[in-house]
């Protein structure tokens, strides 16, 4: 045995414990060949026991240049067959050849590539196809008072004003407040108009009536949301698991993903109308804010 091929052992033994980590996953065991008579070299032996029954799943590890032909699927058949495992499964950084797929599902033989970002022979670099949704508002506020008193209206009196509460105790202005609560993603986001919102989070509020008279007032907030979608490709520093040959799914218990700019998303990523547009369909979605400046 090389030592690449020990190596790569290793390393699905590890991805096989981080997938099962209540199951016993052994490297480099032998079984007894109930029809050859002799103990069998297992590279992975997956143990685990379902109630009474005690399940045993073996892994064969393959190191070569070329994909695996439907020859190496028949001869691990033969190996799984004669140690009568429950599950077998193939690995082979090198894939599989068509053939040896489709003998492979006939066999109930699970076919696998190792998925895995950390530096080694076989480290590989994933991204997954990601939508993302930027969200723009569009900002309007409304003011009424039904106080028995004279009320200046100023056209900028949400910029300049200060708001007070019902105590007498100031919240500070309307739209410095109204920037920083959609920032900060607490007012509704959903698509298309929301009318009359609440400014500060209390009952009442107050301001100067502009002749020295702190008044109650009824001040709101109103958002138009708009929607641009871009498609690209979102990178993923750091996955370990395996790729699922037979079904083209990536099997694994979590993953990162790398920091996004949004500038280099509205640079370099594709553009689109909606998610039908997508070249291939989304693994994962982002949803984001355009903040507003002061």
């Amino acid at each position: 045995m090389t030592k690449a091929s020990r190596d790569l052992e290793i390393l699905v033994a590890k991805i096989q414990k981080q997938l099962a980590p209540d199951a016993e996953v052994l490297h480099d065991v032998k079984l007894d060949g109930r029809k050859s008579k002799r103990k069998r070299q297992i590279d992975v032996l997956v143990k685990e026991k379902i109630g009474q029954y005690p399940i045993q799943i073996i892994i064969d590890c393959k190191d070569h240049a070329r994909p695996v032909d439907v020859k190496g699927v028949e001869e691990f058949y033969g190996l799984f067959s004669d140690v009568g495992a429950q599950k077998g499964v193939l690995v082979s950084p090198k894939g599989f050849t068509k053939t040896a797929k489709t003998r492979a599902e006939e066999l109930q033989i699970d076919l696998y590539s190792p998925v895995d970002t950390n530096p080694h022979k076989w480290q590989v670099s994933v991204t997954i196809p990601a939508l993302c949704d930027f969200r723009t508002a569009a900002i309007s506020f409304g003011l009424s008072t039904s106080a028995p008193v004279p009320f200046e209206f100023k056209p900028d009196f949400y910029a300049t004003d200060i708001i007070y509460d019902g105590d007498g105790n100031e919240l500070g202005k309307a739209l410095d407040t109204a920037l920083d609560k959609w920032n900060e993603g607490r007012f509704p986001i959903d698509i298309g108009e929301s009318r009359d919102l609440d400014i500060f989070d209390v009952p009442k509020v107050a301001m100067d009536n502009g002749y020295g008279q702190i008044t109650p007032v009824d001040l709101t907030v109103s958002l138009f949301v708009k929607q641009q979608l871009y498609y690209g490709q979102l990178p993923v520093p750091h996955i370990s698991g395996f790729k699922d040959e037979l079904s083209g799914l990536v099997i694994a218990n979590a993953f990162e993903v790398g920091i996004l700019d949004p500038n280099e998303i509205e640079k370099d990523w594709l553009k689109i109308n909606s998610d039908a547009d997508s070249p291939v369909e989304p693994v994962i979605k982002l949803i984001g804010l355009i903040g507003w400046a002061r």
